[in-house]
Order: C-alpha cells, then sequence, then structure tokens
C-alpha cells in the first residue's frame, strides 16, 4: 500500500508539474473580432496609435483633416478600445504633420513625436523635423518640448515615423527613418534621460551595414529564456526592391542591435509587405502587424492592401506564423497595441482610422 500510495503522489506531482508547463504555454493563435470601431469617431483619420496609460485608460493619436489642416487629434478609451471619445489636440498646420506616436514617461507625463516637415506650394520638402510634444494632463493639453532630430533638405535625406519606448532604466528612446539616398534609409535612435528636453547622439538600430529602404520601426520589450530583449521590426527593400519585413533585437536595452532576421515576406511576385509594427502581448505572444498586397497583387503600392498579423512566441521569437487578415482592402498604416487584459487591438485606416479587438488562444 506504501509503494502503491507513493505512485500516486508521484503521478500527482508530475500531472501538476505537466499542468504547470501547460500554463504557461504561449497563447500565439489570434482570433480577430470582425467589428470595426471607430478611433477618431465622425472624423475619420489616418495613422492610428495607441498607448496604455497608468489610469487603465487607452490613449490614441490620429492625423485628421480639415481643409490644408493636418491636425493630430487625441481620443481616449475607457472601456479597453470597445469604443473611444474625442479627447485632446497635439498640434495642427498646414505643413506636413504625421506619423504621430504615444508614450507615457514613469512620472505620467505623455510625450508624442511625430514628423513635422515643411515643403513648398509644389510638393517639394524644404526641411524635416521629428518633433516632441509634451501632455501633464493625460493627454488633454499639450505643449512644445523638443527637437529629436532636424536638418534642411538636401536631397534625399528625408525624416520620417517616430517609435517612442521607454527603456527599462528609465530613459525615453525614440527610433525613426533615416533616408541617405533613394534607394538606401536607416532606422536611427536617440534617447532622452530628462524626459524629452534634450536628446543623445544617434544610435544606428538597422541598415548601417545593408543597402535599402529600412522604415516604418516599431519595437517591443520581451524575456526570452530569462533574458530580457527588445525587438524592432522595420519594412526593407533590402535584396528584393519591393518591400519585406526584417527584424533586429538588443540584448542591452538598446545600446546596440544584431540579430537582423526576416520576418515576412509577401506571397506571390512582385507584392509588397509593410508599415509594421510589433507589440510582446501578456501572454508570451510577439505579434506583427503590416500591410500587404500580396491578396490583389495590384502593383501599385500602396493600393490594394489589407492589414495582416503573424505571431510567434518569446521563447521562439524567429519562429513566424500563424497569418490572418485584421482589416480588408484598403487598410493604410497598421498600428498595434497590446492590452492588459491579455489581449490586442489591431488598428489601420479601413475608410477612417478603425480597431479591431484580436484575442489569443
Amino acid at each position: 500500500m506504501r509503494i502503491f500510495g507513493l505512485t500516486v503522489s508521484l503521478l500527482s506531482v508530475t500531472a501538476a508539474v505537466f499542468g504547470a508547463t501547460l500554463s504557461r504555454r504561449a497563447a500565439i493563435n489570434p482570433n480577430v473580432n470582425g467589428n470595426a470601431v471607430q478611433v477618431n469617431p465622425g472624423a475619420g483619420g489616418t495613422y492610428p496609435r495607441l498607448t496604455n496609460l497608468h489610469d487603465g485608460s487607452i490613449l490614441a493619436v490620429v492625423t485628421a483633416f480639415s481643409g490644408a489642416n493636418h491636425i493630430l487629434t487625441i481620443t481616449r478609451s475607457t472601456d479597453g478600445g470597445n469604443s473611444f471619445q474625442s479627447w485632446g489636440t497635439v498640434a495642427t498646420a498646414t505643413n506636413d504633420l504625421d506619423n504621430g506616436n504615444l508614450v507615457q514617461l514613469p512620472n505620467g507625463d505623455i510625450i508624442c513625436t511625430f514628423r513635422n516637415n515643411d515643403r513648398n506650394s509644389d510638393g517639394t520638402y524644404t526641411f524635416y523635423r521629428i518633433t516632441a510634444c509634451i501632455s501633464h494632463d493625460n493627454g488633454r493639453t499639450w505643449s512644445f518640448l523638443s527637437q529629436v532630430d532636424q536638418r534642411s533638405a538636401n536631397g534625399v535625406n528625408g525624416l520620417w515615423e517616430p517609435f517612442g519606448r521607454v527603456a527599462r532604466n528609465g530613459a525615453l528612446q525614440v527610433y525613426y527613418a533615416a533616408e541617405n539616398a533613394g534607394n538606401d534609409q536607416d532606422i536611427l535612435m536617440r534617447s532622452s534621460t530628462d524626459g524629452g528636453r534634450t536628446w543623445s547622439g544617434i544610435t544606428t538600430v538597422a541598415g548601417g551595414t545593408t543597402t535599402g529602404r529600412d522604415g516604418m520601426p516599431g519595437c517591443a520589450d520581451f524575456n526570452a529564456n530569462g533574458q530580457n530583449k527588445v525587438m524592432c521590426v522595420f519594412e526593407t527593400t533590402e535584396g528584393r526592391g519591393s518591400f519585406s519585413i526584417k527584424s533586429v533585437v538588443s540584448n542591452d536595452d538598446g545600446v546596440t542591435w544584431g540579430e537582423r532576421s526576416q520576418v515576412y515576406i509577401p506571397t506571390g511576385n512582385n507584392n509588397n509587405a509593410g508599415a509594421p509594427q510589433i507589440i510582446a502581448t501578456t501572454g508570451g505572444a510577439l505579434v506583427t502587424s503590416f500591410m500587404t498586397d500580396e491578396d490583389t497583387s495590384l502593383h501599385q503600392w500602396v493600393n490594394g492592401a489589407n492589414m495582416k498579423i503573424v505571431t510567434s512566441a518569446f521563447s521562439d521569437p524567429a519562429n513566424w506564423g500563424r497569418k490572418v487578415t485584421v482589416s480588408g482592402v484598403q487598410s493604410n498604416w497598421p498600428g498595434m497595441l497590446a492590452k492588459t487584459d491579455g489581449g490586442a487591438l489591431g488598428c489601420a485606416d479601413n475608410g477612417g482610422a478603425v480597431c479591431h479587438q484580436i484575442t489569443f488562444s
């Protein structure tokens, strides 16, 4: 009887350990809710980007338009992204104001970075800026903070698409695309230790040793087998001519970068996959979103594109798969938000900025 009891006990322990292993398995299989939620109700907008706030609400920024004005518009959700309400305005201008991105600092201040470029009436660019504005009241009101980077136009040398991240040491990092030539663009990063008032020198994140248009960066923190990592995804023409999605990884909080890898190549011939973003869910999934014309093959990029996602597990971040469509044709400039409940919001300009709820199993 004692031997039998010992056997039963061992079986119970084994089952418990096995059950614990199963409970820790990453939830990486996505399910998309078909209901589209307007991010800027009644006013449309494009380039939706979202962030979680310390008070549990979700803040979004979209680029809206009124006549010649570009309006960086803030909306807010207090029900997990099931609805959004008008909340504030970062800036309004008739110049090339776009690519807004939001991040909340540990002290509660919110930083919005965006492209803020000047151009002549014929569309020729004359000056490029990545601008930072700050809000001290949860995104209600905003004021100018600093220029992350700026330079006069000189051939093809634009600055585009900032992405903000708070490093583990508390510094604010801003990643953005910087053109070197018509066929070559790098992902750069500058950091700030004083809340975005002043900025470090440049760190080259991707593109320094390759030729191609590396652009539209998005980054996510995750832990792989006990090691803290950061993965940045971006679109690139490297090696193909048309766009695909690649990634780089940092093992030291964004100080150095390597492990350049392929995330997604569009199906078919001469199709594109671009404008990526990445999130890390609380369920252990890395999720990369992008727009692609692979289902229409119009070859008139960016026309004919829908929004899709692929996933991988923290423990196996190079194993991308489980592709699903989030938003149909025409879906432009998709963004993602990892929700605190393990789900996500997948957002794009689909006749105006909209989001879809995504769950994972």
